[in-house]
């Protein structure tokens, strides 16, 4: 290739379309990842966190759904632990739960539904 020469048409065509090839290519590779990822989370059983409960600082009680099981969990910085499994009738069922009246969680639910008392 001679210094003086400048780029032709034909140069710049072969290279844009080498680069689109290479987007192509990118993009593909970036959609079946993702289509992976969401056929892992869709199969078998799920896990869903129900409820928690702040026992301090850092420390927690967490109840995680898995499959037809319940599991309490002792969450620190630095540990999991898993305290009890519940099966069965012994599962918790979150709709069940209402907070007290007298709560800061029951008033700010109906703060939210537009239910507020004076």
């Amino acid at each position: 290739m001679r210094q003086n020469e400048i780029i032709s048409s034909t140069d710049f065509a072969s290279w844009a379309f080498g680069l689109l090839i290479v987007l192509a290519i990118f993009a593909l590779c970036v959609w079946a990842i993702k289509q992976l990822q969401r056929q892992q989370f869709n199969s078998g059983e799920r896990l869903q966190i129900v409820g928690g409960l702040s026992l301090g600082m850092r420390e927690k009680l967490v109840l995680v759904q898995a499959g037809k099981k319940q599991l309490i969990l002792g969450v620190t910085p630095t540990r999991i632990e898993m305290l009890h499994v519940l099966e069965g009738d012994d599962c918790l069922n979150k709709a069940t739960f209402e907070p007290p009246e007298n709560s800061f969680a029951y008033k700010l639910k109906q703060a939210i539904k537009g239910k507020v008392d004076a």
